[in-house]
């Protein structure tokens, strides 16, 4: 039975074709905001690393060569960690006018193909995460529940009325009836918003994931130049595919939650601790900067901690989780000051 596959990507952006991306601000293509991404990966397969030193480690990017970071080799820190650094390109990017946000996000549909056709076995499970996500425990329970499955879903608990993206469930499950030619508002069904920021499960599962996204999105690209509603992220297409496969919902659950640590509207809560995989949007330019410190030095705590409850603790205390101390909440806000004034318009 082969060793699973963690993976994460970054498309860097080039002048041009700069996206907005909320969590982080400022012009994507600069050295600045891609900076806070090159953090984040470290971070992702450090913790990997230190959790997960049986698995098979990848990063997906369309950069030739992975650049040093406030002086640090991370080219050389991926090899020495295992990590494989597969080069593709962005084949599934949108036509331009696709959406006012995300647009590298469906970058992770190329990527998911390339996992799917690259994993050895049948019952291989290959999982790639959003890389502001951090492992705190063994990926086994979750890749036992991808074998069960198949594919694994994350339940983001979206509303059926409420937008996310601009997009709600039932708008999605009225686009997904028009495309099937089912008329009615009755026939039209609500379909769940499934976060993107996990695409799990084994070969074959993720290949039949590919094979309908890919019959998906030629009609979504019909449907923008047409001016009319389609997938306007890459977690609309991947919930629309889920629902077509008729995947269950939510068995991603029990390993990750999406954790806001913001000032205002903070999610995270008493029993994230637990959780297996912590994704923490709010984070990246706050505490995984502060964790890539410790990352980056090999006679820290990150690393000479053994992994277990006191390991856990400490990395709480530098994300927020499961709430932020008040030494936290004032370098929280130091740092947002310094960022209003480095980032790049």
């Amino acid at each position: 039975m082969s060793a699973p596959v963690i993976s994460t990507w970054f498309y860097a952006e080039r002048e041009g074709e700069e996206s907005v991306y909320p969590q982080v601000g400022g012009r994507s293509s600069s050295t600045w905001f891609q900076s806070v991404y090159w953090r984040c990966v470290v971070d992702f397969f450090a913790a990997s690393a230190r959790v997960n030193p049986d698995a098979r480690h990848r990063l997906y990017t369309n950069l030739d060569a992975v650049p040093d970071i406030d002086g640090f080799d991370t080219a050389t820190f991926l090899a020495r960690h295992g990590v494989e650094v597969v080069v593709l390109p962005y084949t599934s990017k949108p036509p331009a006018g696709w959406h006012s946000a995300w647009t590298n996000q469906f970058y992770v549909l190329d990527v998911t193909a390339h996992l799917a056709e690259t994993l050895p076995e049948a019952d291989t499970v290959g999982v790639l995460l959003d890389s502001d996500c951090v492992f705190t425990r063994s990926i086994g329970p979750l890749v036992e529940a991808a074998r069960e499955h198949g594919a694994l879903t994350f339940d983001a608990h979206v509303a059926d009325d409420d937008e996310m993206n601009g997009l709600s469930p039932r708008q999605l499950g009225r686009l997904l009836a028009e495309m099937d030619g089912v008329g009615g508002d009755g026939a039209s069904p609500v379909v769940p918003y499934l976060g993107g920021e996990i695409v799990a499960g084994t070969r074959d599962a993720l290949r039949a994931v590919v094979r309908e996204a890919q019959a998906v999105w030629p009609e979504m690209v019909r449907r923008h130049e047409a001016g009319e509603p389609k997938t306007n992220e890459e977690a609309h297409l991947l919930s629309a595919v889920y629902h077509r496969l008729g995947l269950p919902v939510g068995t991603a659950d029990p390993f990750i939650d999406r954790m806001f640590t913001w000032f205002t509207g903070a999610t995270v809560r008493p029993g994230h601790e637990a959780m297996m995989v912590w994704h923490l949007p709010n984070e990246k330019r706050l505490g995984l900067r502060r964790l890539f410190r410790a990352v980056r030095d090999d006679d820290s705590w990150f690393w000479t901690l053994p992994v277990g409850d006191a390991w856990r603790q400490r990395l709480g205390r530098t994300l927020g989780v499961p709430r932020r101390t008040p030494a936290k909440w004032v370098r929280d806000v130091g740092r947002a000051v310094r960022d209003k004034v480095e980032r790049p318009a």
